[in-house]
């Protein structure tokens, strides 16, 4: 008789949890038909009176989602795992994401997804900030920031600092904060095959701020690489040389440091602030490791 009772009661909780992983179903297939109808658009294609019209549905969209944080977080979610979705939609949809839940996995959701977004669609600088603020809280942002790679002219300003950043020390600034466990190999791989004449000296200029013994390498074999364009393989050439110029204040510094690594670790920190200043101190300490290294 017992027996017979624990099955029932089995049998009525296997039903219980069917019933929730159903509804669980219907509410993701919801939200996936929701984002498809929100999200039929890519802003650059559309005119000023249909960007501000589609403004309103997402607004709606979003209050929805602030509304059942519950349902909508899963949903976004899987959405987001989706590299297929909208591409507009991977940028505001982890902008909203990371409004309702901003946990160290949705981040790396976040990280994934922005990285195939169109940049056409989107603001220059929403996006830079969007990267550099997962950089800065230690996410690998490799694939975010190489993505601006294909745009020879990104450039953002920040009006704050009177400071104009190109694509170059935009992409230090999405990538330094991290450890360059994430991007150093990477960054070596993709010099040796970009054809971009941009690309190629931000990846150098990046290069040449890790200073470890694997980007002098790519450096040098980049400059020489009779396959190169030769204006690179100049900027490469001048960048081996900079070492040479290190002045005594930043050795003698270098010296009364106690490790190459708390400079490094210095440098990263101070990197999660975007300013003139910060610029100004990032060079420093690159001296102080370039000092220290020799």
């Amino acid at each position: 008789m017992k027996t017979f009772r624990y099955r029932w009661i089995l049998f009525g909780a296997l039903l219980q949890l069917a019933a929730l992983n159903n509804q669980a179903g219907a509410q993701t297939a919801s939200i996936h038909s929701e984002v498809q109808q929100t999200y039929n658009f890519q802003p650059h294609l559309l005119t000023t009176q249909q960007i501000n019209e589609k403004s309103g549905l997402l607004d709606k969209f979003w209050e929805k989602a602030k509304s059942q944080r519950d349902v909508y977080i899963p949903g976004l979610r899987q959405e987001l795992a989706d590299f297929s979705s909208n591409p507009f939609f991977l940028f505001d949809g982890s902008q909203l994401l990371l409004s309702l839940s901003n946990t160290p996995a949705d981040r790396k959701i976040v990280c994934a997804a922005i990285a195939h977004t169109d940049l056409h669609d989107l603001q220059s600088k929403d996006y830079f900030l969007l990267v550099h603020r997962m950089a800065a809280q230690g996410e690998d942002t490799t694939a975010a920031a190489f993505h601006i790679l294909a745009e020879p002219k990104f450039q953002i300003f920040i009006p704050e600092h009177s400071l104009t950043l190109a694509q170059d020390f935009c992409v230090i600034y999405m990538l330094l904060p991290t450890d360059p466990d994430f991007w150093l190999k990477p960054a070596i791989e993709r010099l040796r095959t970009e054809s971009d004449v941009m690309a190629q000296r931000t990846l150098l200029l990046l290069l040449w701020y890790a200073q470890t013994p694997d980007a002098d390498k790519a450096i040098q074999q980049f400059s020489a690489d009779a396959s190169k364009p030769l204006d690179n393989k100049g900027f490469a050439t001048e960048l081996l040389h900079r070492k040479d110029t290190i002045d005594a204040a930043a050795r003698t510094t270098a010296a009364a440091t106690n490790t190459e690594e708390s400079l490094r670790q210095s440098r990263r920190d101070r990197l999660k602030a975007v300013s003139d200043e910060a610029l100004e101190d990032l060079d420093t300490l690159t001296e102080q490791i370039i000092a220290k290294r020799n």
